[in-house]
């Protein structure tokens, strides 16, 4: 992938079998991880909630169960946006839908308690622009809750997951997704995306002060905490 357009373009490409490949390619991992998330920021303020990269919504359908004032789920990818409306309709779910890339949300300053992305921030353009969005729009002492792929530690369970992740998970993906490049592209970004302390440097040089990292599934996963300094 070049660009962004062409990101969102095979997004929206990938769009109605995106689900159920996440859940075969994950072994339904996945869902337990944002059911932490959702644990994680339920003691924090929540009463107006965006979701960035959101995606079908998976995370915000989680997230709806802290029973927001306002929920937002925001994606540059309106394919994906659709089938996450059918799916809040189909939960008798209120939450609003905003079409925008990260780098540019078109939301006031001081808006939301709580932002949220799963999965989604290695695809910004630009990791800075998005980030200092994120914070722009959070209310003083917002807070952010960022889930990421990192990379396991130690020898056998890093070579057992590259192996995984380099080799199979990309053909598997290509044959279910019956897309060329979408898998590789997950594999590509992965690799190339810091994780664990080189992400918690990067988030508090953007103005977020670190609550909370936590390693999910042996690094497979990390899950990011941090508030609005």
């Amino acid at each position: 992938m070049s660009n962004k357009n062409n990101v969102v373009e095979m997004f929206d490409d990938i769009a109605p079998v995106y689900d159920k490949i996440n859940r075969r390619l994950s072994f339904r991992t996945d869902v337990g991880w944002r059911r932490k998330l959702r644990k994680a920021v339920s003691r924090l303020p929540h009463d107006k909630i965006i979701d960035i990269s959101s995606g079908t919504g998976d995370l915000a359908i989680e997230l709806a169960k802290l029973k927001p004032q306002q929920l937002v789920a925001a994606d540059p990818a309106a394919k994906m946006l659709e089938i996450a409306t059918i799916k809040f309709k189909k939960l008798h779910i209120e939450a609003e839908t905003s079409v925008c890339y990260a780098e540019k949300l078109p939301f006031e300053s001081d808006s939301f308690d709580l932002a949220t992305c799963s999965f989604g921030i290695r695809n910004f353009a630009s990791l800075e622009k998005g980030l200092a969005e994120i914070k722009r729009i959070l209310n003083n002492g917002g807070h952010a809750a960022i889930l990421e792929f990192g990379m396991p530690q130690g020898f056998f369970w890093s070579n057992l997951y590259r192996f995984y992740f380099n080799r199979i998970l990309p053909l598997r993906g290509k044959r279910l997704s019956q897309h060329q490049s979408a898998y590789t592209y997950l594999n590509r970004t992965v690799n190339q995306f810091p994780y664990g302390k080189e992400m918690e440097a990067i988030l508090s040089m953007t103005g977020f002060s670190i609550v909370k990292t936590r390693k999910l599934s042996g690094g497979i996963a990390w899950m990011y905490v941090v508030r609005k300094s």
